[in-house]
């Protein structure tokens, strides 16, 4: 089931829900953040009968000159765009369905290989070591960047209506740093299963006006990313309770608002 507080959805879906019902609710926040964004004469950007094209295999280079591969869904008509990243045991394809979807709803959507996985260039995630994995994850940064130059640049793009999602421990991370990278265009938030670390826990706390989506299944592989999630869904708005509160759950928000406290203020 889903929770709302304020302009965020909060909540809890099994895992036979699927990225189906996952691309039905997606869609929520980035349709919702369009509208605020559209004024009263402004067609709707999902015109009945309106086919996208199909998406489009892009080559995108790094900084470093990397090759990245990623997909371009491009509606129909103008719009807003949504920037989605992959888990870590996942690919860019992982997203296929749920970017078609948008896409036929108005949302111009763009889904990236970071480096390391899938069709992109440099050496193989799953090879690397922990001292490789820290450095490739900092390399990612000028990754994403590239990709959101491509997503904003394309005709048809509302640069200042733009949303980004993520699912697992790294594609949640790079949802929430790419928003702070992008404060002033990010309109909306999607993020499935994973987690994020302090700064992106101070930039949701401080980003409460910021519309999203947070999913965790009851199940998930990994138990921890359920307490996880709570944890920095709590931090962000620790005025705000569930509705089927209890002990544990009143104990993760009190823990919320400690590790906030006492690890650091806004860089």
């Amino acid at each position: 089931m889903t929770h709302s507080f304020h302009h965020r959805l909060r909540g809890t879906l099994p895992r036979e829900a699927g990225p189906r019902v996952f691309a039905v609710l997606a869609l929520l926040p980035f349709s919702a953040a369009a509208a605020e964004q559209s004024g009263p004469n402004t067609a709707s950007a999902g015109t009945p009968g309106a086919q996208p094209p199909a998406a489009r295999v892009i080559e995108l280079k790094a900084p470093a000159g990397t090759s990245l591969k990623a997909s371009y869904f491009a509606a129909a008509q103008p719009g807003p765009g949504v920037l989605l990243f992959h888990q870590t045991n996942r690919t860019r394809k992982a997203w296929d369905a749920v970017a078609a979807q948008l896409a036929a709803s108005g949302i111009n959507t763009l889904t990236l290989d970071i480096r390391g996985f899938g069709e992109s260039g440099g050496k193989a995630h799953d090879t690397l070591t922990d001292k490789e994995i820290a450095a490739a994850r900092e390399s990612w940064r000028g990754d994403i960047e590239s990709a959101w130059r491509f997503l904003v640049s394309q005709p048809g793009v509302k640069r200042d209506v733009i949303g980004v999602g993520g699912a697992g421990y790294d594609g949640v991370d790079n949802s929430v740093q790419t928003a702070r990278q992008h404060p002033g265009d990010v309109k909306s938030l999607v993020l499935l299963s994973g987690e994020t670390f302090l700064p992106g826990l101070l930039f949701l706390r401080q980003s409460s006006q910021l519309p999203g989506l947070f999913v965790v299944a009851d199940d998930d592989e990994y138990p921890a990313t359920v307490d996880a999630m709570e944890l920095f869904l709590n931090s962000n708005a620790p005025e705000s309770s569930w509705s089927n509160s209890g002990p544990r759950r009143a104990q993760i928000r009190r823990d919320a608002e400690r590790v906030l406290e006492r690890l650091g203020a806004p860089d």
